[in-house]
């Protein structure tokens, strides 16, 4: 089993009944020329994207070869030495590791377990400097799942607004509301002065494609990122730019049936929590398919995690990848083999409690979504 992998939710049963349901998908595809495509996404993608957002046109969309892809073209293109750079933590590495790269001053904005996993405005206002760059922010949260109100968005913008910042908006977990919640507006909606990254890789599950995209109606952002690819590779390849295509323009679709999994995995998740409420507690998330429960055990997760995976075969993501102390774990819940997963993590975590019961279990495989 892999906790926390880079595994997708349910992407290629709904992805394939989505190919064959477009008429004619397959004779286009098959026809399709292996030129140069379009620099900066083909036009059809980047209308299928900007369809997904309120106040977006295509030519506000920068499409690349995934979210790997995206960000550093991002950093690289607006970052300089010295420039000081807010980031919203626990964190996907690179969101700090890249502006560090840059030669960028980090401060990290953290989120608060007491306070359901929110991130204090006043302890934002409190970071930000004359010379901060950029805020970046991750809505919904990895590894929490923590997705703030509109109203606290529009807070964030108004202090962005205040010293001129780029907000920047890691939105690659949108598009799955939980507890019956309505998504609040995309950053990029609310504000000319933010930029969206996203991909087909999470909430769409289609990893494989390796299309992801950043979204601004900041004028001078959009001409420095295409500056700076114009010096990397500016083109995504034709056939998976063909695929993302379809898979967008079908994303409710694809959305829909992986969030009714999500649903029934989350209640299969919160069962698990409260059997095994001597070693977890949690805050359930409010979007997307991650959650961050607080580990009870004597030991860090760290150590959990080495021992799970040198004597039972199991990996557990700890906190301490996420620059998130060594007390949580970041559980996926987005794949059909959740069940089984927690299965064989509690079947490990009981062997582990008893002096007798070390033994290894039987060689199994699953996946849980992260």
């Amino acid at each position: 089993m892999r906790v926390g992998s880079k595994d997708v939710a349910d992407g290629p049963r709904y992805s394939q009944s989505v190919a064959r349901s477009e008429i004619g998908a397959a004779e286009r595809f098959s026809a399709l020329p292996l030129n140069y495509s379009t620099a900066f996404g083909a036009e059809a993608l980047r209308e299928a994207i900007a369809a997904r957002y309120e106040h977006i046109s295509p030519d506000e969309v920068v499409a690349a070869s995934g979210g790997d892809d995206t960000l550093p073209s991002l950093f690289m293109a607006l970052l300089q030495p010295g420039d000081h750079v807010v980031v919203h933590s626990p964190i996907y590495q690179p969101l700090a590791g890249l502006a560090a790269w840059c030669g960028a001053e980090i401060d990290f904005w953290p989120a608060v377990e007491a306070a359901g996993w929110a991130p204090s405005l006043a302890e934002l206002e409190r970071l930000l400097r004359p010379n901060t760059r950029m805020i970046v922010t991750n809505f919904p949260h990895s590894p929490t799942g923590f997705v703030p109100e509109r109203g606290v968005l529009e807070e964030v913008i108004a202090l962005a607004d205040g010293v001129g910042t780029i907000l920047v908006g890691d939105e690659i977990y949108r598009g799955l509301p939980l507890e019956g919640r309505t998504e609040a507006p995309s950053l990029a909606d609310l504000t000319a002065r933010a930029v969206v990254v996203s991909s087909v890789s999470k909430t769409f599950g289609l990893p494989g494609l390796r299309v992801g995209w950043l979204a601004t109606r900041g004028a001078a952002t959009l001409d420095a990122v295409r500056g700076f690819r114009m010096y990397q590779n500016s083109y995504i390849g034709a056939p998976t730019e063909f695929l993302a295509t379809l898979a967008v323009r079908h994303a409710d679709r694809i959305l829909g049936g992986h969030l009714s999994l999500a649903h029934a995995n989350l209640a299969t998740l919160g069962a698990f929590i409260e059997r095994n409420a001597d070693c977890f507690s949690w805050i359930p998330p409010l979007g997307g398919v991650v959650a961050f429960p607080r580990w009870l055990g004597a030991e860090s997760t760290s150590a959990l995690s080495d021992r799970l995976l040198r004597d039972h075969g199991l990996l557990l993501a700890p906190s301490a990848y996420f620059g998130g102390g060594e007390r949580h774990v970041r559980f996926g819940f987005g794949t059909t083999s959740t069940t089984e997963g927690l299965e064989l993590l509690e079947e490990a975590l009981r062997a582990g409690a008893d002096p007798g019961g070390s033994a290894p279990l039987p060689a199994r495989r699953s996946r849980l979504f992260g």
